[in-house]
């Protein structure tokens, strides 16, 4: 996944203006959804996701509220902070998908997305990273 954050956002000095390299995971059962987003700086967890699909349309919307921590050595620049998005997904087996972002910081921007596959098994930027071919020496 890149983000591609918009040229008014207020990114503080020595911030990534992007495009920001990404790993997305998305988590659902029965009863819940949960999604986890991971840069090379922070990570950030879904606190409140939904599903939902204007009738007769075959997009899928999942919105979600998150929380995103970053990495001690990153905190001095880029606090801790709050975020929600939206992303659209078309089909029944989708490859990719398109989204944007908005933070408590006055950021915000675009989201594009690449299905690298369907595991769910990463802790780390590293993990994820390394299973995707096209970015594996970023």
């Amino acid at each position: 996944m890149v983000l591609s954050p918009s040229p008014e956002s207020r990114i503080p000095e020595g911030g990534n203006r992007g495009p920001i390299i990404t790993y997305m995971t998305v988590e659902q059962t029965f009863w819940s959804l949960h999604a986890t987003l991971r840069t090379k700086e922070s990570t950030s967890r879904s606190s409140n996701a939904t599903i939902g699909s204007p009738e007769n349309s075959g997009t899928a919307e999942i919105g979600f509220l998150y929380d995103n921590t970053p990495r001690a050595e990153h905190q001095h620049r880029s606090p801790r902070h709050e975020g929600a998005c939206r992303i659209s997904v078309t089909g029944l087996n989708p490859r990719a998908a398109a989204g944007h972002y908005y933070t408590s910081r006055f950021t915000a921007g675009d989201m594009d997305f690449t299905l690298i596959n369907r595991s769910t098994d990463y802790c780390t930027f590293a993990e994820a990273q390394a299973a995707d071919p096209e970015h594996t020496t970023s």
